[in-house]
């Protein structure tokens, strides 16, 4: 087919009826009277688009009833994630039920902002723009958040048309110094994914891949695959940093270093390779100056100077050098600017050193952040727009007086009248609030449109809900404004014409294809791009670093902003969901804490909740403190993320923003920096009672979250006997007498189950399932994507922050955090929902009856029953049943993404975790249509579904061949407080550690 007859038959309306809502759809949030042709009444319809919640562009499916998004799924055919999501991704759907999303335009006249239409809106921007072009070229500028391909195509012909160079793409987190390696090394500042899958060995620097670094989703997938137990062996690996972050509290072992010293560690690794081992695939020359550059940081140096101890050096060298693929990684660019370069530069040539053809980067799947501005170039692009002929500056998609540190610049482009600015945003955030002109546009799960989620990858939006606002999207206004000598009839047509040259078969069913599966995506093989040739001249780079070697005789408390796993920069402050979860590794909710070691707190006079204030020159911020032992000493961490002065209802007046201490004046530097030595750290006086949700990292001794050593994989288990602990007699009877904890067998939630020497209630009959989960500790890495699927799937309250001080979350599945009882300074993330036990101990105090034990084993919740005694609260051991203090607040429209198969509680009801019974329902249902049984892992429960480690496993413990019962008797299942003797149906899995 040629583009000309494609073009056409892509603007017919059945394609965008049948595959993207583009007509009646379209309109508005529609009566049955005008339902679009694949729409059936309490059916749902999915939508394959794209996650824009950061760069990583995973692919999602919307799932649509009866007009809205209740639900946000990962897209099994996505080669970035493959069918999951992270906790942000969960949470993008809030974007669009936003209580404070801006409905129409704003025009500020003095000091406040009045609504006008959209008509308006577009007839000020256009006149202005024609304005400004009239009065000479580049009158016109534009920042942008990274977007995709066709529609920054758009924006720069448009600004051509009107004298402007394109729009200047911007995001905070571009991994400048890793860009900048790869440019002194290969000639081209590229971002190259990695096969860490492939790898055995991995040093991290501050890399925080679970987190925020690149690809999350992707990366954690990568990373369990290598990290999990094979043939009784599994892949190490070791995180050295100033901070434990998410990653790092995953690592076999973590070293704290001096912040802004990691560069000394990687070039000392590097010096005991070249005494080590002979590496004869590199130049002599580029050897010789590489030599030359390391041989000052012998071990005892590298120790004075980060406190990482000379024989762990040594080990950590040894280990490294004895495995078959190690990897490296860098950090995420929270260091010094100064010393960021020369550690990304350690980190590339280490790996070079390692392996010759760098076999585990992957130059052919590159990253999408490649492309945008690196921070100084963001503050040339400042300097530019206020000191040439300025006239009009857009913003789309970003928010740089939040994101981006102090730049004088930028706050003279603010201050300075005479330059109009226009905000394309739909929250009043900060840079909207001081802009001229605020155009709401169509959100991702709104609009047509295509992201590049890597060079090898093109994902696809479309519009996945009727329309909430009257708003355009954002290709719409820019050919509205460049309607000379106008190609296509809309954007959705331009974007149709962008794909129809990237399709490898062209037609309308290949199109429909795309649209349907969320893209077009090439081979997910390996590589197939070789190493790029190396500049033997690079050394002089690392050479020219502007970094030394120096003692502080005054030990000074630096201040580390580091990036924050549920808020990432700051964009995802105005979702609820995100503020109410707390954080793993401090369970603080809607705060930002100073992490802080408890030998600094005490050589320093503080404690924890102190609140402090931290004043670097000009500026201040006060944030309480967190006591913290997995911050290195003499450092204080703070995540970014909250502190903003607008943006919302869940965002303004929550934390504080510790960007607000940094400078973004880039004259003498060519990277930002992240750690600052403050000019004062006071106390205010002042002590707060923390959004804690948990009570304490220590286990008491009890079985909870346990471990177990690689090497003693075979000899002990669960299931009532172990080789440190002697023998049982299969009862949990230890020989003497007594019952012991330790002892007691695993005893599933079925008839086999129980015991007659020690049950007094008789075993359930089930018919046909009893169903029950198995949770991986080894695999769960404690990133929250799970409940924040749960919130979205359960329709579960957001009760804030004050509630959360009195206990009142109302989480039904909660990441708890425990310090690993063989070894303290090692952490154990373990997902804690309902048990659904067999002897549920709910079930027998309730006066009502409220807790019903279903013919499937599901412990039930009969809400109208429940009359709020709290009994059940009381005698649940798992402190899982969360009472309603409220009927919590739900402003429009936040009510309408509820979920309509599950029941909305109201004040004075309990209410837990009850398996997604609405998606077992179902499963019921299509099962009994094609008369056969529910298939195993058929149903999956909501944080199953999404969770990017796949350390959840759902199904039937009476069916034998189960994936649960599979599991269940592995020698590492074991059951949280099992000698209770509650016979949980939640199987956890034991971590598997492994010493360095």
């Amino acid at each position: 087919m040629d583009r000309r007859t494609f073009l056409k038959t892509a603007g017919i309306g059945s394609i965008s009826v049948a595959y993207g809502c583009k007509s009646d759809y379209d309109k508005n949030i529609f009566s049955l009277v005008t339902a679009p042709k694949d729409f059936v009444t309490g059916q749902a319809v999915w939508y394959a688009s794209t996650c824009m919640e950061c760069p990583a562009g995973c692919g999602i499916l919307a799932k649509n009833r009866e007009g809205r998004v209740i639900k946000l799924e990962g897209n099994p055919a996505h080669p970035v994630n493959r069918g999951k999501l992270c906790i942000r991704g969960q949470a993008a759907l809030q974007s669009v039920y936003d209580p404070d999303r801006l409905m129409m335009p704003q025009l500020k006249t003095g000091q406040t902002f009045k609504p006008i239409s959209y008509n308006q809106a577009f007839d000020i921007l256009k006149k202005r723009m024609h304005t400004a072009s009239d009065k000479g070229s580049n009158r016109v500028k534009m920042l942008t958040g990274i977007t995709s391909v066709p529609l920054c195509t758009l924006f720069a012909t448009t600004l051509e048309a009107f004298g402007a160079t394109p729009a200047a793409v911007y995001e905070p987190y571009a991994h400048d110094a890793l860009r900048a390696a790869h440019q002194a090394l290969f000639s081209k500042p590229m971002l190259p994914s990695f096969h860490m899958e492939n790898a055995d060995f991995i040093l991290g620097f501050g890399a925080d891949f679970i987190e925020t670094w690149l690809s999350p989703v992707e990366y954690i997938r990568k990373f369990k695959s290598m990290h999990s137990p094979k043939d009784g062996t599994k892949g190490t690996f070791v995180h050295a940093g100033p901070y434990m972050s998410l990653t790092a509290a995953n690592a076999d072992k973590f070293f704290p270093v001096t912040a802004g010293t990691e560069y000394m560690v990687a070039l000392g690794v590097i010096r005991q390779i070249l005494e080590t081992r002979t590496i004869d695939h590199l130049p002599g020359p580029f050897l010789k100056e590489l030599t030359a550059v390391v041989s000052p940081y012998h071990p005892d140096i590298v120790e004075k100077n980060t406190g990482f101890p000379e024989a762990d050096q040594n080990r950590l060298a040894q280990s490294m050098l004895a495995s078959h693929r190690p990897l490296v990684l860098g950090s995420t660019g929270t260091t010094t600017a100064d010393t960021s370069f020369a550690l990304e530069m350690a980190v590339t040539l280490m790996n070079l050193l390692l392996d010759k053809d760098l076999s585990l980067y992957d130059f052919e799947h590159r990253h999408a952040l490649e492309k945008v501005m690196t921070a100084k170039e963001t503050a040339k692009f400042f300097k530019t727009v206020a000191t040439d002929p300025t006239e009009l500056l857009l913003f789309y998609n970003t928010n740089p007086l939040f994101t981006f540190p102090e730049n004088a610049d930028l706050t003279d482009i603010f201050n300075r009248k005479e330059i109009f600015k226009v905000s394309f945003s739909n929250v009043m955030d900060e840079t909207s609030k001081n802009a001229d002109l605020i155009f709401p546009v169509q959100l991702p799960l709104e609009t047509w449109d295509s992201y590049e989620s890597n060079t090898a990858c093109i994902s696809t939006l479309q519009p996945a809900m009727g329309r909430l606002s009257k708003a355009p999207s954002m290709g719409d206004v820019f050919l509205d404004l460049s309607d000379k000598d106008r190609q296509f009839d809309d954007y959705y047509q331009y974007l149709a014409d962008y794909l129809y040259t990237n399709m490898p078969e062209k037609s309308k069913a290949h199109f429909m294809q795309t649209i349907q599966s969320g893209g077009i995506f090439h081979s997910n093989s390996k590589s197939v791009a070789g190493r790029p040739p190396l500049d033997t001249g690079s050394i002089k780079a690392l050479k020219n670093a502007p970094y030394v070697i120096e003692l502080s005789e005054e030990p000074e408390l630096n201040f580390l902003a580091v990036p924050s796993l549920r808020l990432y920069d700051g964009r995802g402050g105005n979702k609820s969901w995100l503020n109410e979860i707390p954080d793993p590794v401090t369970s603080i909710a809607w705060e930002t804490m100073l992490m802080i070691h408890p030998a600094t707190l005490e050589e320093r006079g503080f404690a924890h909740g102190d609140i402090l204030t931290i004043e670097a020159g000009d500026h201040a911020i006060t944030a309480p403190v967190y006591s913290y032992q997995g911050v290195a000493l003499g450092v204080m961490a703070m995540q970014m993320g909250q502190g903003h002065s607008a943006c919302g209802r869940y965002a303004q007046g929550f934390g504080s923003n510790p960007v607000d201490l940094l400078s973004g004046n880039l004259e003498t530097s060519d990277f930002l920096s992240y750690l600052i030595t403050p000019t004062s750290i006071k106390r205010t006086g002042k002590v707060e009672a923390l959004p804690q949700t948990d009570g304490s990292r220590s286990q008491y001794k009890r079985k909870i979250a346990l471990s177990m050593t690689l090497a003693n994989s075979h000899s002990e288990d669960g299931h009532g006997k172990s080789a440190d602990h002697g023998q049982s007699d299969g009862h949990g009877q230890k020989e003497g007498g007594g019952l012991d904890m330790n002892q007691f067998p695993l005893t599933l939630p079925t008839e086999e189950g129980y015991d007659k020497k020690r049950d007094v209630y008789a075993p359930h009959e089930h018919d046909g399932y009893r169903w029950g989960m198995i949770v991986d500790l080894d695999k769960c890495v404690g990133c929250n994507a799970c409940v924040a699927a749960c919130y979205a799937e359960n329709n579960i309250g957001v009760v804030g922050k004050e509630q959360i001080i009195k206990g009142r979350e109302m989480a039904w599945l909660r990441i708890e955090r425990y310090q690993d009882q063989n070894d303290e300074d090692r952490l154990i993330f373990l997902p804690m929902m309902c048990q659904h036990c067999d002897a549920a101990p709910c079930e027998s105090v309730c006066p009502v009856y409220a807790p019903h034990h279903s013919k499937e084993g599901l412990n039930n919740q009969v809400y109208n029953r429940c009359i709020g005694t709290r009994f059940c609260a009381q005698n649940c051991p798992y402190k899982v049943r969360k009472f309603n203090w409220f009927d919590w607040e739900r402003p429009a429209p936040l009510n309408l993404q509820l979920n309509p198969d599950v029941t909305a509680r109201s004040k004075g009801v309990m209410e837990k975790c009850s398996f997604c019974v609405q998606r077992i329902k179902k499963a019921h249902n299509q099962a009994k249509n094609e008369n056969r049984k529910i298939r195993d892992g058929e149903v999956q429960p909501a944080c199953v579904q999404t969770c990017p480690a796949n350390a959840l496993t759902f199904g039937n413990f009476l069916d034998k061949n189960s994936a649960v019962s599979i599991l269940a008797r592995e020698s590492r299942a074991y059951q949280v407080l099992g000698y209770l003797n509650t016979k949980p149906a939640v199987i956890y899995l034991k971590k598997m550690v492994q010493e360095l």
